[in-house]
């Protein structure tokens, strides 16, 4: 295993143009949701690894449309899960964002795309995502839900759709979904064993000729949530802001009332103390109005995500969270 220092995210798709030009019999694209960039150094044993930056905040609805796209968030207007869409907040998920009409490398491509779960969103969002591409349709989502509770068995049913489809397309591009498992369970033996077996299957499909790539889209960190500051939070968000907050996990943002925003600034800053950093939107590159400008940064695990029942989360700015995996594997 080789390693190299880290790139963005919005890389992807002209790594993906090389990678298609000089193909022998074409790339297979493994996108693994909620890997951290150290378990695939320890299992992506077979591949030439590097490391690439996620997108800030560091979660799926910004990373994996700059990761298509290779436009920032400032661009493309995703700027996390939940965020303000006119006089109120939209899902970015499952809701129905305006998203600019950009063009994927999928799109590009032609791509054959095993969505699984993306492919069950009826959102704005997974349709930007997965626009002109040869949709192979997903499993019922009981089965989904079955596999992304056991990481071995969900590797297996990947590696099973994607060698019936290999024989009909030059460019695939797959779904590998472990963020629901880590999010309850961390970094546990079954994701380990489940990456072991995806880098052996990556491995055999390069010795068929194929140019295998993967890559994650963000880390995750473990959390332990102040149910003191959860409320305090709320407490700011009542009594000082128009709309409820938004955000990303272990980043969000606020939305203050008229003129108060350098108050909220502080009052935020005073309140959650050493859990969090406090930041002005564009200090980060978050697009407004979509982002509240006033954003806080978890520096800790106590910090006050909207999920108190997580025991893992990402969405922050920590190495673990923003480190995220980009591997090779060719003859």
């Amino acid at each position: 295993m080789r390693y190299s220092a880290p790139m963005s995210l919005a890389e992807i798709p002209s790594r993906l143009d090389d990678a298609l030009t000089s193909a022998d019999r074409g790339v297979i694209v493994l996108a693994v949701d909620g890997l951290s960039s150290d378990v695939a150094k320890q299992s992506w044993l077979s591949a030439s690894l590097s490391t690439l930056s996620s997108t800030v905040p560091s979660t799926s609805a910004t990373a994996l449309l700059t990761a298509l796209t290779g436009v920032p968030a400032d661009v493309h207007r995703v700027p996390g899960t939940v965020y303000r869409n006119g006089s109120g907040l939209v899902h970015a998920i499952n809701g129905a964002p305006a998203i600019s009409d950009l063009p994927t490398v999928l799109e590009r491509h032609g791509a054959t795309v095993l969505a699984r779960e993306l492919d069950l969103l009826e959102g704005t969002w997974a349709q930007a995502l997965l626009r002109g591409c040869n949709r192979i349709p997903a499993p019922p989502r009981h089965k989904l839900t079955a596999q992304a509770e056991d990481p071995p068995l969900l590797v297996a049913n990947v590696v099973a759709d994607l060698d019936r489809a290999l024989p009909d397309a030059r460019f695939l591009w797959t779904y590998v979904n472990v963020d629901d498992h880590v999010r309850r369970n961390g970094y546990d033996e079954p994701v380990h064993e489940a990456m072991l077996r995806l880098d052996a299957h990556a491995s055999r499909w390069a010795a068929q000729g194929w140019t295998v790539v993967a890559h994650s889209d963000h880390g995750q960190v473990p959390v332990d949530p102040d149910p003191e500051l959860v409320l305090a939070w709320d407490e700011i968000v009542r009594e000082e802001c128009v709309i409820p907050s938004g955000g990303a996990g272990r980043m969000r943002w606020l939305y203050p009332k008229a003129d108060r925003t350098e108050a909220v600034f502080d009052r935020v800053a005073t309140t959650l103390g050493a859990t969090a950093t406090v930041h002005h939107a564009a200090d980060l590159g978050l697009p407004q109005p979509e982002a509240g400008p006033v954003v806080a940064v978890a520096a800790s695990p106590r910090f006050p995500i909207a999920d108190p029942s997580a025991k893992f989360e990402h969405g922050g700015t920590s190495r673990d969270e923003i480190d995220v995996p980009f591997a090779i594997w060719q003859q």
